[in-house]
């Protein structure tokens, strides 16, 4: 997942994951947040300037992600998944660990339930301001232009 792609293929990418977003939503199978709270429970650790996001995904999920915004590591605690990026199609098996680009957005299909793990440095506590810092909805979002342009 690591070799380098042409901003035309992430732009393909970035289209063809705002339709299945946009067709999962219409056809009634995306998560209100209040589903994806109970389904997907997320917990929050904090230490100096580091925030540490655990999340626990049942198996049979198709999950799209949001756009991050700066470099961060993952890890797979337990479980196997699914990962589509621009760079095409890879099975992760627990234990893994990886470092997500900044730039980068995952379909995620969980064949078993899983437990996945981010870490980020930040200085904020707030588990919503600290989403908003670090991923974008899309990647129409001016910083992610900006970032997506110096790539």
């Amino acid at each position: 997942m690591g070799e380098v792609v042409s901003i035309s293929e992430k732009a393909k990418f970035a289209e063809a994951t705002a339709s299945l977003a946009s067709r999962l939503q219409s056809q009634g199978h995306a998560m209100s947040d209040v589903e994806q709270r109970k389904y997907n429970p997320v917990t929050h650790g904090f230490a100096d300037g580091v925030y540490m996001r655990t999340v626990k995904l049942p198996a049979d999920q198709v999950l799209v992600g949001k756009v991050h915004k700066k470099s961060h590591p993952f890890f797979l605690l337990k479980g196997t998944m699914q990962v589509l990026t621009e760079h095409g199609v890879e099975e992760l098996t627990a234990p893994y660990s990886g470092v997500t680009p900044a730039g980068t957005q995952r379909i995620v299909y969980t064949n078993t339930e899983c437990e996945f793990v981010t870490v980020h440095a930040t200085e904020l506590t707030d588990p919503d301001a600290i989403e908003e810092e670090l991923t974008a909805e899309n990647f129409e979002s001016p910083e992610l232009a900006k970032l997506l342009g110096e790539l």
